[in-house]
């Protein structure tokens, strides 16, 4: 068996907390024993824990009837389990929960079932809905985070009430991984975690198609749309966006490491034009997550991949939110929040890459891109990556990229240098696990450095390469237990004793996957509103629009779609006591008016 390489992804759940905060719960207060629609493997049934935590930092403002931040998460423990157990319990991460890296797929049915490839199958997943106000989260909207060091510093009060809940997992070697903004959030809260006295083994971190350098981005989606053959170089349309390109450009040198620059923010538009087109009587347009598609107009790419409408409407049922203690907060799951997105001011703080260097100092990175990903697309990435200094040098230097097989098909390219770990998947789009889930597992245990010689059973047996590299495969023998091709053979009690130290190991390892999609949100609100001819939300309304560097963006009903092409203001609800304005906690009204279902 693989060892136990807990894996925790973060969604914040949503409860009141009104008055103080209270004592510690225990885990078995956040044990999940069924969800409804869920089908288990009888033959290796989830343990699942989910539940909100406390994410407030600052305890001396709080006064008897606040309501204050709480994330939610989930928790999915290793369906593949060791001889011992060791015990344990913006936009939504349900995403990733259920359709990417968690160990679900839709069944067709209005339910989901486990399959293969799953994170969870040798590691514990915990999935976090951040920051809080997004998915099951929560907090009054006076506390909507503002600031990258807000964000910060909830996200470690969080992990200090997880530890509080759980200790097994404290001494565990932790990763952090999510997509998308996590490429904003992940290399800053590493940093935090990194500086803080949590004492968190922080062992790396993973990021996909991650934006964390805007200005590499900016400057090379030209250049992508060209390499995919979806513009001609030198033709009218190319000839167009260069000049886009080149304000772009213009802005980006008056300040380069900007997080988000205002006047590059319809330059998507401008160079995906040429595959606007009318079918069927409907307006057409790219899928900006995966170039192959196309999309129903202004959504291009919104109603990507077809699953979210399932997931959102099962999260949207009672007995499914009673069930993972969901039902504190008011109102429906609702993935991409526009209130809790506007709160943020991204505007006024400079992008991941200036931190990621000093990050590199301490602890590896992989960065990975799916290659039909449009707007965080793997030429922006290497670009960034060419470009950046680190470790004493600049880019990864005279190092050589090697082909990468899984299943004996070419899965992408690998390369290595001085603790960055570069790799591209091909046939991949901006959600790379749910297009390749084995090819990205396989990934992820390499990256976690995973002792493949002792894998007995599941998915990570699958072979793989690196270059002329092959992983440690085990070879069944008749009338007898697998064991490893290498090492040899040894006792009955010395392979005892061997397991014994390899899962007290692997139990040591703790991945945090941060799948934040909800303030992942950059240009592309923008760009349909531009498309609607929407009026700014009041003042500095135009400074806060952005776009979700996600499939993701949610009406009230769940559903994903435009922006509200009639009221582009957000109508605070009012709801609670007498300082309701003050400390609402949100409601789905809210987001009702920012996205609406097209029909």
């Amino acid at each position: 068996m693989l060892p136990l390489l807990p894996l925790l992804c973060f969604l914040p759940f949503l409860r009141h907390a009104f008055a103080a905060l209270a004592d510690t719960p225990s885990a078995a207060s956040f044990y999940v024993p069924d969800i409804p629609g869920v089908h288990q493997d009888p033959d290796r049934p989830l343990t699942i824990y989910a539940g909100h935590l406390s994410s407030e930092y600052n305890l001396t403002r709080l006064n008897s009837d606040d309501v204050t931040p709480h994330l939610f998460f989930v928790l999915v423990k290793n369906r593949r389990t060791a001889d011992k157990e060791r015990g344990g319990p913006g936009c939504s991460s349900f995403d990733g929960l259920m359709m990417e890296i968690g160990p679900w797929r839709t069944d067709g049915k209005g339910g989901f079932k486990v399959q293969e490839g799953g994170w969870e199958e040798y590691t514990t997943v915990v999935f976090v809905d951040q920051p809080a106000g997004t998915g099951f989260s929560y907090t009054s909207t006076d506390r909507y985070v503002h600031l990258m060091d807000e964000a910060q510093k909830q996200f470690l009060q969080f992990l200090q009430q997880f530890y509080a809940v759980f200790p097994e997992y404290k001494r565990m070697d932790t990763y952090f991984a999510g997509e998308s903004f996590a490429g904003q959030w992940i290399p800053y809260f590493a940093d935090a975690v990194l500086s803080s006295s949590l004492h968190v083994p922080l062992k790396g971190i993973a990021i996909g198609n991650g934006w964390i350098d805007p200005k590499s981005h900016y400057q090379t989606y030209l250049d992508y749309v060209v390499k995919m053959g979806i513009l001609e170089e030198n033709s009218p349309p190319w000839k167009e966006a260069k000049q886009a390109t080149d304000r772009c450009m213009e802005a980006v040198a008056k300040d380069p490491e900007a997080m988000v620059i205002d006047a590059c923010q319809n330059l998507l538009l401008d160079v995906t034009k040429v595959r606007e087109k009318k079918v069927h009587g409907k307006d057409m347009c790219i899928n900006i997550y995966d170039v192959r598609l196309d999309d129903e107009s202004p959504a291009c790419g919104m109603n990507w991949p077809p699953e979210i409408h399932d997931v959102t409407e099962f999260l949207g049922r009672d007995n499914v939110k009673s069930a993972v203690h969901a039902t504190d907060r008011p109102g429906g799951w609702v993935e991409c929040r526009g209130d809790v997105h506007r709160a943020f001011q991204e505007v006024k703080m400079k992008s991941s890459v200036t931190v990621l260097p000093q990050v590199l100092q301490k602890i590896p990175v992989l960065l990975f891109a799916g290659d039909q990903d449009l707007i965080c697309n793997h030429v922006g990435i290497e670009t960034m990556i060419k470009n950046m200094k680190w470790n004493g040098g600049t880019g990864l230097g005279t190092v050589q990229t090697q082909p990468w097989s899984v299943n004996a098909t070419p899965a992408g390219t690998w390369v290595e240098s001085r603790n960055l770990t570069y790799v591209k998947i091909f046939n991949a789009s901006h959600m790379a696990p749910w297009d390749s889930p084995h090819v990205s597992h396989d990934m992820m245990l390499r990256f976690m450095n995973v002792n493949f010689a002792a894998v007995i059973d599941g998915s990570a047996k699958i072979p793989s390469s690196i270059g002329s590299q092959s992983k440690p495969v085990l070879v069944a023998q008749e009338d007898a237990k697998p064991t490893p091709v290498t090492p040899p053979a040894k006792s009955p009690e010395q392979n005892k004793a061997m397991w014994e130290a390899y899962y007290n190991a692997g139990s040591a390892a703790l991945v945090l996957l941060l799948v934040f999609i909800a303030i992942g949100t950059f240009v592309w609100c923008r760009m349909r509103r531009r498309r609607v001819q929407l009026p700014p939300n009041g003042p500095g309304g135009d400074d806060e629009e952005s776009i979700p560097l996600t499939t993701s963006v949610m009406n009230g009903h769940g559903r994903r779609g435009s922006v509200d092409e009639e009221n582009g203001d957000v109508t605070r609800s009012r709801k609670g006591k007498e300082k309701a304005v003050v400390f609402d906690v949100g409601s789905d009204e809210e987001d009702e008016e920012d996205y609406r279902h097209r029909s």
